[in-house]
């Protein structure tokens, strides 16, 4: 199955989750995710904030800043072709629906903060499959930011048991994410 076929596949078997299961499903994500040593060891994360039917992380956000930790969340520049981290300090306050109605950072609180100082991203997708291997958007925007993080920072994946799927197509400048954690389980590549 080619890609955009996938995709339409597993965003509409997404789509069939009710928002009780999504909040539930979501919960027990990132209860997954905060046991991992990976979370417990990282300073700076950075989460992506959900749209439409993916895993939840507004609880998440709200988690990580009560523990201390930096949280970065991303705009989306289109006419550069990449996401703009910058420091979120309230999600409720400091995220507002923009780019396609997914919730960014406002423009008062923007800095360009570089992916280097990123020791864990959480990344969004439309699917997976048990190699790491990520079925995105299409846009390519978190293949590029991965290329311009640290090393040694970790990527982990969130999505929901649906979104698992036996095989995702690659292309050479796709990069596997090597932990994804489900609502069952913690898939480690």
């Amino acid at each position: 199955m080619d890609k955009q076929t996938l995709r339409k596949t597993v965003l509409a078997r997404r789509d069939t989750l009710t928002e009780t299961d999504r909040k539930e499903k979501s919960a027990q994500i990132v209860e997954r995710l905060m046991e991992l040593s990976e979370y417990r060891s990282a300073h700076a994360l950075f989460i992506y904030a959900d749209f439409r039917s993916e895993v939840m992380t507004l609880a998440l956000m709200k988690k990580a800043l009560k523990e201390g930790k930096r949280v970065l969340a991303s705009k989306t520049l289109v006419t550069e072709r990449r996401l703009q981290l910058t420091d979120i300090l309230d999600p409720d306050r400091d995220l507002v629906p923009d780019y396609m109605g997914i919730p960014e950072p406002r423009e008062e609180i923007l800095r360009d903060i570089s992916p280097e100082e990123i020791d864990l991203i959480l990344t969004p997708a439309v699917g997976y499959d048990e190699k790491g291997n990520r079925l995105g958007y299409g846009g390519g925007y978190y293949d590029r930011l991965f290329e311009r993080m640290h090393p040694d920072a970790k990527k982990i994946g969130l999505a929901f048991e649906t979104q698992i799927v036996p095989t995702v197509p690659t292309e050479p400048h796709d990069i596997p994410i090597p932990i994804i954690i489900t609502e069952n389980r913690v898939i480690r590549i």
